[in-house]
């Protein structure tokens, strides 16, 4: 009998323990997140309380069985897994990794990332910030790198427009 109730708790804690972890899917969500209607108006930082017509919030219910890649800035690093990116007059983006990474990351590093999109917040209607976790590193196409670097040199110009 005691052999069957310690099967049993062993079953229960290994079920336990893979239900909780989540797998990334496959599909991609079509969602940029160098979207350049950040660029319309420099002076604010964008913020998302629809994406297609849907509440953030239950866009991001209604997509998580797909998952999103992107391609940002290191800006903070908060843990050995855990970092936030940034690009300029976007939402930061806090992205842990579900694998230890090969090398650690720095501040400044551009990452391309896939992973499964569980939140969106914002701070009084500042600071907005998407949630990512579990996400792995991929590689950079030399597309993302360069759809990026022009998207930082058309933010760097609106800003810099809009302080003289």
């Amino acid at each position: 009998m005691n052999k069957i109730l310690r099967l049993g708790w062993l079953v229960a804690l290994v079920f336990s323990l893979t239900a909780c972890s989540r797998d990334i899917p496959d599909t991609l969500l079509h969602l940029d997140y160098l979207d350049d209607r950040a660029l319309e108006a420099p002076e604010t930082e964008l913020t998302y309380s629809e994406i297609d017509g849907e509440y953030v919030h239950d866009f991001i219910k209604s997509n998580k069985d797909k998952a999103v890649r992107w391609t940002a800035t290191v800006s903070r690093i908060e843990n050995d897994s855990t970092f936030e990116l940034k690009e300029p007059l976007l939402p930061s983006i806090l992205v842990t990794f579900s694998e230890e990474l090969n090398q650690p990351l720095e501040v400044g590093d551009i990452v391309t990332f896939k992973g499964l999109l569980i939140g969106y917040g914002e701070t009084f209607g500042k600071d907005p910030l998407w949630v990512v976790r579990p996400a792995h590193l991929e590689e950079t196409t030399a597309d993302e790198l360069d759809e990026l670097i022009e998207y930082q040199e058309k933010a760097k110009e609106k800003v810099r427009d809009e302080s003289r």
